[in-house]
């Protein structure tokens, strides 16, 4: 009779050492994978610090990059802040990953951090730090952050009530037994979502600069739009638009300025004569290429989020791929943390977050080489 996968795991005598063992062998294989992409690929990078438990403060990063198999992303590494949590402490932790493991700094095209000043302090901010050793590094202030300090001025009724769903949604998923009733709930009641949504459009994964500058452009002509309408009108119910509006318009004021090319945004329907002469023809042929058009056109399948366009159209590829590859927000390392906080529960309070290999095999999606890391144990007798 055949056993299924769980009833042989359940009867091999392995101690709690021994697979505390093979979680940071698996751990310990796929970081190798995903440092041999980096060190010859360039990627964006998103990292953030967090203060957890008796004020034990960590740095989590994450990268993205093109692969064989398209975009991946990817959580790079957890490290410790043993001093302080400055700019340059941070940028210091981040280089000796680098140095370590022989990934050039040069491959680092983007980087993506929250809006604090350790991060984004002018002279000794970790934004400060990287450019002068990457000159040549896009930088972007975090999205949604800036979304969360524009907020801060919404009137204070809408920011409680903002505050109160942000904490149920919060206790809800970070406990199953919460989360499955809703749930079921949410069916039973035939509603359009059954479970929780975490984000909005500007977030989760695979989000994009050129995606979320265009929510963002979009909203601030929205809002230009209400101001002329309470302006002719006086609609009582935008009694804050002015005061926000003038805000948003402050924090995002790079994005309405940042050039996406007409062409990143929409290669097929572009007219190559209103391009750089050198990426015509490459573009000519992409425009030819059916089977590139005829997925694209389906709306879900994004040409730059493949290897095929890096590998058969080079010229274009190198000129487009910032505005695919960099991250908008840091929403991937904001997640991370939500990760920390459940793996370091009760009963798993004395984990070394950093060191062990269970925060690693928890964030990241590539797949351990199990018969690699089987070969190099010897079956015990006894067993």
């Amino acid at each position: 009779m055949k056993q299924n996968a769980s009833e042989i795991i359940n009867i091999l005598p392995l101690s709690n050492s021994s697979v505390s063992q093979r979680i940071d062998e698996m751990a310990e294989d796929v970081e190798k994978q995903l440092i041999s992409h980096l060190q010859v690929k360039q990627f964006a990078l998103q990292l953030d610090e967090s203060t957890l438990r008796d004020n034990e403060a960590i740095l989590l990063a994450y990268v993205r990059f093109n692969s064989d198999e398209g975009h991946k992303e990817e959580m790079l590494f957890a490290r410790s802040l043993v001093t302080d949590t400055k700019g340059e402490t941070i940028f210091n932790e981040a280089v000796t990953y680098f140095q370590q493991n022989n990934i050039p700094l040069k491959n680092i095209i983007a980087c993506a951090t929250d809006g604090a000043p350790s991060m984004t302090s002018r002279y000794n901010g970790f934004i400060a730090h990287i450019k002068k050793a990457v000159p040549e590094v896009f930088c972007i202030h975090c999205v949604i952050h800036r979304q969360h300090l524009v907020a801060k001025k919404l009137s204070a009724h809408l920011h409680d009530a903002l505050t109160v769903v942000m904490q149920v949604v919060n206790l809800m998923k970070l406990n199953s037994l919460r989360d499955r009733p809703f749930h079921e709930l949410c069916k039973q009641n035939g509603e359009e979502f059954e479970r929780l949504v975490l984000h909005t459009e500007l977030q989760g994964k695979n989000s994009d600069l050129i995606s979320s500058r265009s929510a963002i452009v979009a909203f601030l002509r929205k809002q230009q739009l209400y101001k002329n309408n309470v302006r002719r009108r006086a609609f009582e119910q935008f009694p804050c638009l002015a005061s926000v509006g003038s805000d948003m318009q402050i924090r995002f004021s790079d994005l309405p300025m940042m050039v996406i090319k007409t062409w990143v945004s929409n290669p097929f329907e572009v007219n190559t004569a209103d391009i750089d002469i050198s990426l015509q023809e490459p573009l000519i042929k992409l425009q030819s290429d059916e089977i590139m058009r005829a997925k694209f056109k389906d709306g879900k399948y994004n040409v730059w989020k493949t290897n095929d366009v890096a590998i058969k159209y080079p010229l274009l590829w190198d000129s487009a791929h910032i505005s695919v590859i960099a991250f908008p927000t840091s929403y991937l390392v904001e997640s991370g943390f939500s990760c920390v906080s459940q793996l370091l529960s009760k009963a798993r309070n004395r984990l070394d977050i950093v060191k062990r290999g269970d925060l690693r095999l928890s964030l990241i999606s590539m797949e351990p080489d199990i018969k690699k890391l089987a070969e190099q144990h010897q079956p015990q007798g006894s067993h």
